[in-house]
């Protein structure tokens, strides 16, 4: 079964979908606190920027009740060695929003979509 469509975050040029991978209900501001989390996070590479890379990279990783993220992997890389290496870099010991009361999981097993889109 494919991952359920996520709600895109808006950003300039650049955003991520998040698409849960795990069975249970995921608390919709939760949800919407791990998209702020990921926009704020996002880091496009000067380097990248100069060589004009874009594209988009597939991650799938686990968050716990306490927001700490694992076993980051990419699913689908974006073709730039320096953006797919951003996203994992981004995930790496990071630490999200902790799962509110109401969410029953002990973790969740997230799949996202980050784009990296230069205006011209």
């Amino acid at each position: 079964m494919p991952p359920a469509p996520g709600v895109p975050i808006s950003g300039p040029k650049d955003g991520a979908v998040p698409r849960p991978a795990a069975a249970g209900e995921i608390d919709a501001d939760w949800r919407g606190a791990l998209d702020g989390w990921l926009r704020g996070h996002r880091h496009y590479p000067e380097e990248a920027r100069r060589r004009g890379d874009q594209g988009r990279v597939a991650v799938h990783f686990s968050i716990d009740r306490q927001g700490q993220v694992s076993d980051a992997e990419l699913v689908q890389g974006s073709g730039s060695a320096l953006l797919d290496e951003a996203v994992l870099a981004m995930l790496r010991n990071a630490v999200v929003p902790a799962f509110p009361a109401g969410m029953a999981q002990d973790h969740v097993a997230i799949t996202v979509q980050i784009r990296f889109t230069l205006e011209r």
